[in-house]
């Protein structure tokens, strides 16, 4: 099969923005880091419409003597993030792929004909014009329907102008603005484009409204499909509902588990305590009396939601920005007392495309969190003391299952087991409790389809016991 690269580029955030002044869609998937870090995707995300008008104005640009459009079938895959490197690439049978890292992220298939007159009914229902993604339940968002205006995005066809040369402004507008149904209004918040299917249709009816109703749904997979028309298409929207980012639980709840005052007179560091399992330690810690120091590298607003909850519940915590990937020196100097427990517990995006068995990029990555980000961490803060600590090292039970696709997550935790126990046999670094984690429920565990997950209170509650126990035999 022949195929030709048409176009490549980096999306960047300059152009993330004039999508969504375009488009409407503000969604915190696309436009708030710190956000987007919270759900499946682990980073911002590049609006999947955006990439889908970019292909198709290359597309254009390069072949203007391509006939009419008739329909287009579009699937994404998988998610394109800020700063990746994309190619377009255009097959003898009419498919245009979006490209990144050598897998397939969206997959267009265009078929060319004539354009048929169609009769459009209108749903009753509102015009949904939010500010802000609505945040609807599955119940709530498959009883949505109704239209959306597309003069807010009018200006799109500057955008893409071969595209709208070709295929008229208004089929254009119309794109744009369905990323702006997907992501503020129908699922809305916790929302995922998965693709389309839609054929062009005489403009005339409904020129300037995307018109939606339900077509199907089915709770096990979040699926939403809309049906939609106006603005020179009639079809098919695919739409899952994410899941919101996962709630640990509350202090509140912890402390009906803590014996009162157990971890009285200790200084816990817990890196990466603004979410997941380092959230759960920070309040274990503080429900039992302990003074705790959280750190964040990204998530400034989930720390500090994290400190005042434990601080409303009577606790102590610090918080300090730290990333593991810097020098370790340069971070400390704002640390308040030395630790005499050390909980690691940064990590990066764990589950990621693929393309080889191995990735060396990955891997490095992966080692620079928890093999060289560990040591330097442990060792600064033990020059700068004077004095052993009690560390606790997460590790993963991967390195006895050997899941596929995480070979390199696998090699850095195994390679981690082992400087844990050389910095035990050849330096005075204090005991390190290695412990090989289940797939607990966290952020990065969580999917569209329920997996089977272990509550983090229950497994790291005897564990930071265990290291309390440690630090008082130093």
């Amino acid at each position: 099969m022949v195929h030709r690269e048409i176009a490549e580029r980096i999306f960047a955030p300059d152009d993330q923005a004039q999508f969504a002044a375009i488009s409407g869609d503000h969604n915190p998937l696309h436009m708030d880091a710190s956000a987007a870090r919270r759900t499946i995707a682990g980073r911002s995300v590049v609006h999947g419409i955006h990439t889908v008008l970019w292909g198709l104005d290359s597309l254009y640009y390069k072949n203007p003597e391509l006939p009419l459009l008739q329909s287009i079938r579009v699937r994404f895959d998988k998610a394109i993030h800020l700063g990746d490197r994309i190619s377009a690439v255009w097959m003898d049978d009419s498919r245009l792929n979006v490209i990144v890292d050598g897998v397939t992220a969206t997959r267009m298939k265009l078929t060319f004909g004539s354009q048929q007159p169609v009769a459009l009914t209108d749903p009753a229902g509102p015009t949904f014009e939010p500010t802000h993604p609505l945040d609807l339940t599955f119940e709530q968002a498959i009883l949505s329907q109704g239209r959306i205006s597309l003069t807010a995005a009018k200006s799109a066809s500057h955008m893409f102008p071969a595209a709208a040369k070709k295929l008229g402004a208004g089929r254009i507008a119309w794109l744009a603005r369905s990323s702006f149904l997907v992501g503020m209004v129908c699922p809305g918040l916790h929302s995922l484009y998965g693709g389309f299917d839609l054929t062009a249709t005489d403009i005339a009816e409904y020129p300037d409204a995307l018109i939606f109703r339900l077509a199907e749904a089915d709770p096990r997979f979040g699926l939403i499909k809309l049906a939609v028309a106006g603005g020179g298409w009639v079809g098919s929207l695919d739409t899952y509902a994410r899941p919101a980012p996962t709630v640990q639980s509350p202090v509140s709840a912890i402390l009906a588990q803590v014996r009162h005052g157990e971890f009285h007179g200790t200084r816990a560091l817990v890196v990466g305590g603004s979410r997941g399992v380092g959230e759960v330690v920070a309040k274990i810690l503080a429900a039992g009396g302990a003074h705790v120091t959280a750190t964040y590298a990204t998530g400034a607003d989930d720390a500090r939601k994290v400190q005042a909850e434990i601080v409303e519940n009577g606790g102590h915590c610090d918080l300090m920005r730290y990333d593991a990937r810097s020098d370790a020196g340069e971070q400390l100097s704002s640390l308040k007392g030395f630790p005499d427990q050390i909980y690691y517990l940064a990590t990066p995006q764990i589950f990621r495309r693929k393309l080889a068995g191995f990735a060396q990029d990955r891997f490095e990555d992966f080692v620079a969190f928890y093999v060289t980000g560990f040591y330097d961490l442990c060792r600064e803060l033990r020059r700068r003391s004077g004095k052993p600590a009690a560390i606790f090292y997460p590790s993963s039970v991967s390195v006895e299952t050997r899941p596929l696709n995480m070979t390199e997550y696998t090699m850095a935790k195994a390679a981690g087991e082992i400087l844990c126990a050389d910095m035990q046999s050849f330096e005075q670094f204090g005991p390190i409790l290695v412990s090989r984690l289940p797939r607990l429920h966290t952020d990065q565990t969580s999917a569209i389809l329920q997996s089977s997950w272990v509550d983090p209170v229950s497994v790291m509650l005897p564990l930071v016991r265990e290291l309390n126990a440690l630090r008082a035999q130093i």
